[in-house]
């Protein structure tokens, strides 16, 4: 047995409260389980189940969907009603709950609890004064708790459910739209469906597995290769999709999984015997209440035929269907008739409901066979009619009998308000993210996946839940499909529709709710334990009455013989019998001692006690004259209050189990893993992929074909004219005119075709010289300075482009750099840099061709246009070439841009380089020993340099420490020593930095090991912040002269380049070759478990519900394991 301390003060522990602290939940609950499973039998082990509890109704604050905060509340409810010391807490719980259902059980068990929880006390806390302290807040909030319950129990017809938070659309419906930068290519998709021959597209649907794998493994490398193949070699033994998962043990079947969720997890209460449980009635007696016609039976004239026909009805009674026969005599009795088919619809809807327990057919039953026996039909009659096997029976009954029965079924519920149905939809809810509506099947080879035939005509199919996996032959089975629509286009792109962060551990995607669930199963089955042990209770009473009333019939049996002077009362003998068991008391006889007492006092309702014994006996001595007739009388009266209770509780119970069974299915069904998530991930980009590709060849089919004929046509137009030039020869000399027309080179149509055609990836390159030639013009530079920049004059002439255009199709991507190319697109994201671009359009002359196609393309905005911005970047590599090579080394870069645009100077003779980049730094040291005074040369830079880990190590030490002070902290660690040769001491000191003016860019360089881990770069980049105040950084600035991150320039694996740019309030990344940018937030990378096995798989466009902020740039980075090295801000001022 371990102390509370030892528990709290734990790792685990603590790391579960630092969890719950940064709101990671889910690492919390992971922890808190374990520690629950260790210390399971501890006597703290209540310090768990609290700390879970909290974490519970965290989550049910938080989620926005009204159902889910239920289950998080029952969750709550769940842990902490499994220890008394923790009944505040669970009164509290279970008053939310109950406001939130307007539920009178949930206010009856709240009242419970809060009694309980008023003698509580907090013996965790050691100081008195503190304890008192806490015990008098928890009180009066207990109190105000027991005031509303009791009003509210009181006044139950008032109750309603509370206003709950609106359930939000299941977020795989938001996946049916479509972006609109991809609805122009869906539209063209589906009207290349439309016009596809219907082999084609039955042919379609059969997915080569071969293809699959290798367009895995070329996509996703070699890891997402074996989790395909994993994938299907397991639905290849199983035949089935699915696998459930507990325990780290895979099971095969819901019911599998179910039976080790009872025995394993306590999702199941079982008394001690078989025949002590509650059990509904069968299908067969459910059949004959629904089917009967129940129509009163003339009991008079029936009996008659039972007395003197019974071999009649014998016959006609075995004869008959679901146990009614047309043989009966009925009577015309309207009331009758009214209160049996009163009764048959109460009986009908507790055998819908399933809350039909045997013992109240039994009870119901029990009415006919007294009936008759009053109209003296034997025993055995009434068995070889069968009536004791039919509810038909019940219509022998007159009114009274009727009514009795009717109102007692009246008491009965068919549903239980505990919220059960909330907890299904928000299961429902959830798993709408992993739901998948289509089957795949196999073809008898198990070489092709079957794709579901209804997705030729629409993609609204319903939910395949049965998940089971099929063999067909796909001639014959894609035969009569219909192929006439074109959903499946909207299908392949709609990438949502399969959840993104579903292949996460097992433990991990759905945990809390898991939990959630699983407490909430163990508490039904607390109250089941609870319902049990009260009917175990009552039936001990009844047991108790009947002896006692065995009691009474043994001294009417003695009387017999003996005068009434000689008769002793049952009261004293009762008494008597009491004397006598006294010396060996257990529970059984305690409460045959109280059933005594209450008979004697004429009790009407049992107090169901544990009686105190010396006072129980004075008071049944002190009814040792309690007449013979009351007695009996109150036996009856006992006896038929303490029935109903039984059969009460016993409704109560199967309506509990109703829910226990309904919580333990969405449990399975939280446990269970469909395959077809993983499956459709690769697939639908590998379809997609594949309809592309046949587009593609359609469109180059055509064009060839056009070109073939234009071909033919100007052959044919060639002859024609040899034929004309011939006969023109043979009139006249040979001229060089007609020399020049007649061996002129046909046009080059290809790069018109390619250009129409530019959405094919093959002929990128080729596109993106279209727009260039398209744009060049023919007039000199002086006129092209006249007309202004956006007429593009200093791009290159035709016939210099066209060489251009060639080269640039053979060798830019060879002389792509990735640092230029982001370097560049951080720049322009500069908006000064913008500004002052637009504004100085008249002296680009002054700087290199390259630099000033780059100028004139950007100010006219041309440079959006597809291929330019390429073209223009291979110049400009051309031109740097010399300075940067192939350097990756994006600061190298960065220096060489701004070094090559130093030559554009403004009318004062200052470049645009010094007016916005460059940072004037003088440094002072002030010695704080002989108080010399050094000032050092001015010295000019482009940004300041910083190492990464020093960065890092800072902010894991002091996390409230922002990016600036890390930055100063740093700088101050830099000291020099006070000159002896000027006068000085020799004493090392700090050094002051001034700045004579601000640059509107500040540009900050971090240096790199370049062994960095995933967490270390996470941890690093959380460092930064996405504005300075420079102030803090430099001696002398006005306070607040803030600096606002723009764009960033990182480096990852295999020195490939990122720029990250803050656009239109987003982080978006800025792709190779390319203005366009994604949001940050669709930038993830992605893990996949198949079981226990884990794989990386490198995913390039995932559907975020981040917008781009900056916890997202963190994981960009983190995961990608990118080294963020170039940080440009901008001066707010200048951004306004």
């Amino acid at each position: 047995m371990e102390s509370s301390s030892s528990i709290t003060e734990g790792k685990p522990y603590k790391d579960a409260n630092d969890h719950i602290a940064k709101g990671n939940y889910i690492e919390a609950l992971k922890i808190l389980e374990d520690l629950i499973r260790i210390h399971r039998e501890d006597q703290n082990a209540w310090l768990i189940r609290i700390k879970q509890g909290q974490v519970f109704l965290k989550l049910s604050l938080e989620t926005e969907n009204s159902d889910m905060e239920f289950t998080y509340l029952l969750g709550s409810v769940g842990c902490y009603s499994e220890d008394e010391r923790l009944s505040p807490f669970c009164a509290n719980s279970l008053h939310m709950l109950a406001n939130k259902l307007g539920s009178l059980m949930y206010y009856k068990k709240c009242l419970v609890k809060a009694k309980l929880a008023l003698s509580v006390t907090f013996q965790d806390i050691t100081d008195p004064v503190v304890r008192q302290i806490r015990f008098n807040e928890k009180q009066k909030q207990i109190l105000r708790i027991i005031k509303d319950a009791e009003s509210k129990i009181a006044s139950p017809e008032t109750l309603v459910a509370s206003t709950m938070k609106q359930v939000s659309k299941p977020k795989v419906l938001e996946s049916e739209k479509i972006p609109e930068t991809r609805q122009g290519v869906v539209k063209r998709l589906r009207s290349f469906w439309v016009g596809l021959d219907v082999k084609v597209k039955r042919d379609f649907m059969k997915v080569n597995i071969a293809k699959l794998l290798s367009f895995v493994e070329r996509v996703r490398y070699r890891d997402g290769r074996d989790v395909l193949e994993n994938v299907l070699a397991s639905a290849r033994k199983d035949m089935i999709w699915t696998f459930w998962m507990c325990c780290s043990k895979r099971f095969s079947s819901a019911e599998e999984c179910k039976n080790h969720l009872e025995e394993v997890h306590a999702a199941d209460f079982k008394p001690g015997t078989k025949k002590d449980k509650v059990q509904r009635i069968g299908k067969d007696w459910a059949r004959k209440i629904s089917n009967g016609s129940w129509e009163p039976v003339d009991a008079a004239a029936a009996v008659e035929m039972i007395k003197n026909q019974l071999a009649d009805v014998k016959a006609f009674a075995s004869k008959c269907k679901n146990g009614w026969s047309k043989e009966w005599p009925l009577a015309a009795d309207e009331e009758r008739g009214k209160l049996l088919k009163e009764i048959k619809l109460l009986l009908v809807s507790l055998c819908d409901h399933k809350t039909l327990s045997c013992s109240v057919r039994d009870w119901v039953m029990y009415f006919p066979v007294k009936h008759l026996e009053k109209l003296e039909v034997s025993a055995q009659s009434l068995v070889d009619s069968l009536l004791v096997e039919t509810p038909q029976s019940i219509c022998f009954l007159e009114c009274p009998e009727l009514n009795q029965i009717l109102d007692f079924l009246n008491n009965l519920k068919c549903e239980r308000n505990d919220g059960a149905k909330l907890v299904s939809r928000a299961v429902d809810s959830f798993l709408d993210r992993t739901r998948v509506k289509e089957n795949i099947d196999f073809d008898p080879q198990f070489s092709y996946l079957l794709l579901d035939r209804r997705l030729l005509k629409s993609n609204n199919a319903p939910c395949d839940d049965e998940r089971t996996i099929n063999v067909f032959d796909p001639i014959a089975h894609y035969a009569k499909a219909h192929a006439q629509g074109d959903d499946i286009i909207p299908w392949l792109y709609d990438n949502i529709s399969v959840d993104k962060i579903f292949p996460k551990p097992i433990r991990e995607y759905n945990l809390d709710i898991w939990l959630a669930v699983l407490r909430a199963v163990q508490f039904t089955c607390r109250n089941l334990e609870t319902k049990y042990t009260n009917r175990k209770l009552l039936l001990g009473y009844v047991t108790s009455l009947m002896i006692i009333e065995r009691i009474c019939m043994s001294e009417d049996e003695r009387r017999r013989n003996l005068q009434e002077d000689q008769w002793i009362r049952y009261a004293s003998i009762l008494c008597d019998e009491c004397e006598e068991i006294l010396p060996e008391i257990s529970v059984d006889r305690k409460i045959f001692l109280g059933a005594v007492r209450d008979v004697l006092e004429g009790a009407l309702l049992p107090p169901f006690d544990v009686p105190d014994l010396d006072d129980c006996l004075n008071l049944i001595r002190e009814q040792k004259s309690c007449r013979d007739d009351k007695v009996l009388e109150s036996i009856g009266l006992l006896t038929l209050v303490v029935t109903h209770k039984v059969l009460l509780i016993d409704s109560k119970i199967l309506l509990i189990e109703n829910s226990r069974i309904s919580l333990l299915n969405n449990l399975a069904r939280l446990s269970a893993f469909d395959n077809r998530t993983y499956i459709l991930q690769l697939m639908k980009p590998f379809l997609l992929n594949e309809i592309m590709n046949m587009e593609r060849k359609a469109k180059a089919d055509a064009v060839a074909a056009d070109l073939a004929l234009e071909e033919e046509k100007k052959a044919q137009s060639k002859k024609k004219n040899d034929k004309i030039n011939k006969q023109r020869a043979s009139m006249s000399k040979f001229s060089p005119l007609d020399q020049t027309v007649e061996h002129k080179p046909p046009v080059n149509l290809e790069l018109k075709t390619v250009e129409e055609d530019s959405m094919e990836p093959e002929n990128a390159l080729a596109s993106e010289s279209g727009p260039l030639e398209s744009s060049s013009k023919t007039q000199n530079q002086e006129e092209a300075t006249k007309d202004g920049p956006a007429e593009m004059l200093d791009m290159p002439k035709e016939d210099s482009l066209s060489a251009h255009s060639e080269s640039a199709i053979g060798g830019a991507a060879a002389r792509y750099n990735s640092a230029l190319d982001m370097t560049l697109k951080a720049l322009l994201n500069i908006k000064v840099l913008k500004e002052d671009l637009k504004n100085n359009t008249q002296r680009f002359q002054q700087v290199p061709s390259a630099l000033q196609h780059f100028f004139n393309a950007f100010v006219s905005e041309s440079i959006k246009t597809e291929g330019v911005y390429s073209c223009i970047l291979s110049d400009l590599l051309s031109s740097l070439e010399e300075v940067i090579s192939m350097s990756s080394d994006a600061a190298k870069v960065v220096v060489a841009i701004l070094e090559f645009w130093c030559c554009w100077k403004n009318p004062e003779g200052e470049s645009l380089v010094t007016r916005l980049f460059t940072l004037a730094e003088n440094e002072r040291m002030s010695c704080r020993k002989c108080r010399w005074i050094t000032n050092y040369p001015e010295k000019s830079s482009y940004a300041i340099v910083m190492p990464a880990d020093s960065i890092r190590q800072l902010k894991c030490a002091f996390e409230s420490m922002k990016f600036v002070d890390i930055l100063k902290v740093i700088r101050m660690e830099y000291q020099k020593s006070c000159n002896i040769k000027t006068g000085g001491c020799g004493e090392s000191n700090f050094v002051h930095h001034f700045i004579s003016r601000c640059p509107p860019v500040f540009t900050i360089v971090l240096e790199w090991e370049k062994s960095e881990t995933e967490k270390e770069i996470s941890e690093t980049t959380k460092a930064l912040d996405l504005e300075l105040d420079i102030s803090r950084l430099y001696v002398g600035l006005e306070p607040n002269t803030n600096y606002r991150l723009v764009s960033m320039v990182g480096c990852g694996e295999e020195e490939e380049h990122f720029c990250l740019a803050y656009e239109n309030n987003r982080w978006v990344n800025l792709g190779r070759e390319s203005l366009a940018g994604e949001d940050v937030s669709n930038w993830k990378s992605e893990v996949i478990f198949f079981g226990d096995f884990k794989v990386n798989l490198r995913q390039e466009s995932l559907s975020g519900e981040d917008d781009g902020n900056w916890k997202s740039v963190v994981s960009f980075f983190g995961e990608r394991k990118i080294r963020p090295e170039i940080l440009f801000y901008e001066a707010v001022g200048s951004m306004a």
